[in-house]
This record gives C-alpha cells, sequence and structure tokens, in this order.
C-alpha cells in the first residue's frame, strides 16, 4: 500500500515501513526488474512521456514510459537486482551515474532540508518527485526529483544511511527518442 504525503501538495512523506538495505554497498541495479509495491509514489506526464518515481522500502524504482517504449530503473536491495550499483551505466539513449560521499548528521540534516524544498519545487512545477522519510531516523531518507528540458528527461536521487553516514546520490538521462523495451 503506498503512503502518501502528510497533506495534500505536501512533498514529504512520512513512511511506516523500515528500510531494507543500511548501506550503501547493499544497492544493487537493475533496468529489468519486476515492478516493486511502492511505499509512496508520484506520477505525471512530461511532454506525453509518462513518469513514475517511486519509493521501495529497498530504495527506489522510476518507470519512463512514451508508449512505444519503458525503461524501469532500480536501484535497491532486491533479491531480483543482483547487479552491483555502477558507477555509470550507458545504453541506447540512457545514461545513469552514481557515487557515495560520506556525511555528518549535522550534514544530512542540511541536506534533507534542501532535498524538502527542491521536491516542492518540481511538484509544483508539475515534474513528479518524492521524498519519503522512514521511521526510526528523521535522517534516514530516500527522494527522487525529475527535470526535463527539450532534449531529455533526467532525475536525480538521494538515499541516505545515517547509521553509515553515507548518502548515494544518483543521476539518470533519457535522451528522447531513446530505445528500450
Amino acid at each position: 500500500m503506498s503512503e502518501q504525503p502528510d497533506e495534500p501538495g505536501a512533498s514529504v512523506a512520512r513512511l511506516s515501513v523500515a528500510y531494507a538495505d543500511t548501506s550503501a554497498g547493499q544497492l544493487g541495479f537493475s533496468l529489468d526488474a519486476p515492478l516493486q509495491e511502492p511505499l509512496a509514489q508520484e506520477d505525471g506526464e512530461i511532454d506525453g512521456i509518462t513518469v513514475s518515481v517511486r519509493l521501495l522500502g529497498a530504495s527506489h524504482q522510476v518507470v519512463v514510459d512514451d508508449g512505444a517504449q519503458r525503461i524501469c530503473e532500480t536501484v535497491a536491495c532486491l533479491p531480483d537486482v543482483t547487479s552491483a550499483l555502477p558507477e555509470t551505466f550507458q545504453e541506447s539513449g540512457y545514461l545513469f551515474s552514481s557515487r557515495v560521499e560520506r556525511a555528518t548528521d549535522d550534514q544530512l540534516a542540511a541536506l534533507i532540508e534542501q532535498l524538502g524544498v527542491r521536491v516542492t519545487e518540481q511538484m509544483t512545477s508539475g515534474k513528479p518527485s518524492v521524498m519519503g522519510v522512514f521511521p526510526g531516523d528523521p535522517h534516514a531518507v530516500t527522494a527522487i526529483i525529475s527535470d526535463s528540458s527539450s532534449e531529455e528527461i533526467s532525475w536525480h536521487t538521494w538515499h541516505t544511511y545515517p547509521q553509515a553516514g553515507e548518502v548515494v546520490i544518483t543521476t539518470s538521462v533519457i535522451h528522447r527518442g531513446a530505445t528500450r523495451t
């Protein structure tokens, strides 16, 4: 069952399910994992292309579908996702990159505040974006922010692991007309 933000128009979902991954090293990457039941999601259309940003207890999925082709990016700790999280990956007009940064509690708090503002701004402009706070630690957050230009659709994600002092940051870009089924 999906959690919704605390109130309509709010940008932060208070999640009731604990996160399944506890460090950056547990994350895997896939473009063909099955759809997972999200804890929270925001769906929208960007220039006729459907974009669904989905928070999982095991991290995230983003589904981009133009009616002819679909990309389902999964970054998660799941049995079906066995490939390690790459620093970079490129395929048919799709580009993915990731990095892990160290962060103190104060840095995490500042980042989470900034992400809340950015998620709200993007949602207000009609770009699907979502942020979820996991129970037990206000710094345990996953955020997905989508964006677009005339040539591409992109999204950025942040996965915070306060117990490990880590933030996983991913950036994905699909050039319009990219092919993948």
